[in-house]
């Protein structure tokens, strides 16, 4: 019978660290991937996957073994990049979007003129400043939706709010997003 993620965790609040690197295993590109489209910097995504589960092993006794073990991994993950993001903001720091790896495939293969290019970048850029508007609770819920390709149900079970409330601000950051880019548009 194969080893469940409720197992690992039992395991790793008994301070298991083998359960750890089975979990990091299992979990770690989605965890890296949400990092990842929350503070569009891979070195800074890196840093996240790690807290996220540093932060997974020191509260695993605090962990309900009723619960599912992913969605409360999406959590850590997505409440430890908020604050990451918060930090970076409050210094300063800026980040330009990031190229999709597939999208340079697409790119090759589409033979896509240099001034189409531009164009595709300067409205990455311009999304990725209206992302920045968004109040953290709602562009959490239109990262994980639109980027990640969660369901309502595991935005939810992620962000430990109700499907009510990620369905009202999926819908308002959606608003925001089109006027915001509306009002940069060429």
């Amino acid at each position: 019978m194969p080893v469940t993620d409720r197992d690992l965790m039992r395991r790793l609040a008994e301070g298991d660290r083998e359960a750890l690197s089975a979990l990091m295993e299992r979990h770690s590109k989605r965890v890296y991937r949400i990092a990842l489209s929350y503070l569009r910097d891979p070195d800074e995504a890196l840093d996240a996957l790690q807290d996220t589960f540093v932060k997974a092993f020191q509260n695993a006794a605090r962990w309900d073994p009723g619960s599912e073990v992913a969605p409360w991994l999406m959590r850590i993950a997505v409440n430890h990049s908020i604050d990451q993001y918060r930090r970076r903001k409050r210094r300063g720091v800026h980040h330009a979007p990031l190229d999709d790896g597939s999208q340079h495939e697409r790119i090759a293969t589409d033979d896509v003129s240099p001034e189409q290019r531009a164009h595709g970048r300067e409205l990455g850029e311009r999304i990725a400043r209206a992302l920045d508007t968004l109040p953290e609770g709602h562009r959490a819920v239109f990262v994980l939706r639109h980027y990640q390709g969660f369901s309502l149900d595991e935005i939810a079970s992620a962000l430990g709010i109700s499907l009510g409330t990620v369905k009202s601000s999926l819908h308002r950051a959606i608003h925001r997003l089109r006027e915001r880019l509306r009002e940069v548009a060429p």
